[in-house]
């Protein structure tokens, strides 16, 4: 059976819906309809982002352009759209200038993120290279829009700025960072929580939707806060001696 016409493959369809997903979300945060910019985009990752790896392993149709498509939609979905998700909350509260700079941050520290690692590859198999983009563009959005951690919060927009510049900040910082398929077998534990990360949004949103970002809101921060935990020392030991050797890479002229 064919799979792919051209460089085009069926992986690639996976990747559109992710695209579209981002689409609809532009849509909506036009319409002023923030919250649902954000569903557009958890659908667009559920049914779009997590799916196309295991096709193209499935189908054998992993190549450059698949690569570089994907890269640059994560971007667009997963790094510009939430920080402007963002902006739109914090300007409907009335705090314009405060969610333009959030929004800056957030968009600056992951298109620097997305540069350096298009200049050199970091190459480890086991770790992510500080906080992944999802992780601290889901996390911002998420947080600005949850019922709990923001909505039944006085001091939501305070808390915010040092949530989500933090989150921006950690993108870029030398912290290793478990993959969900790195060089080795994740822990039990560790499994489950990848699991758990996949399948609670989900339900959140179908039994119980006015908390489906307050469930995203604490898997993106434990994340950020714990998942430097799994690694070994020698692990930890092996990945700064490879960062010295990237940042030397990046850093070449």
């Amino acid at each position: 059976m064919r799979w792919s016409i051209g460089p085009f493959g069926v992986k690639d369809l996976f990747t559109l819906v992710n695209l579209l997903g981002g689409i609809f979300a532009v849509h909506f945060i036009v319409a002023g309809e923030p919250v649902l910019a954000g569903y557009a985009v958890l659908a667009g990752f559920m049914l779009g982002d997590t799916l196309d790896g295991p096709v193209a392993r499935l189908t054998k149709t992993s190549n450059k352009f698949g690569s570089e498509f994907d890269t640059a939609t994560d971007h667009l979905v997963q790094g510009i759209l939430p920080a402007i998700i963002v902006y739109a909350v914090y300007a409907r509260g009335g705090h314009a200038v405060t969610g333009i700079v959030l929004m800056a941050i957030v968009i600056t520290c992951a298109t620097i993120r997305q540069a350096l690692f298009s200049v050199a590859k970091m190459g480890d198999p086991l770790m992510y290279t500080g906080l992944p983009r999802t992780v601290s563009g889901f996390g911002a959005m998420a947080y600005t829009l949850s019922s709990f951690f923001f909505g039944m919060n006085p001091a939501r927009y305070v808390v915010g700025v040092f949530a989500i510049i933090a989150l921006a900040l950690l993108n870029l910082l030398p912290i290793p960072y478990m993959t969900h398929r790195g060089g080795r077998r994740m822990q039990t534990h560790v499994k489950l929580l990848v699991l758990g990360f996949l399948v609670t949004p989900t339900v959140a949103f179908v039994f119980a939707r006015q908390y489906t970002f307050d469930v995203l809101v604490i898997w993106t921060f434990g994340y950020a806060a714990t998942a430097w935990i799994p690694i070994y020392p020698h692990e930890k030991k092996a990945f700064f001696e490879r960062y010295r050797q990237w940042m030397t890479e990046v850093s070449a002229k």
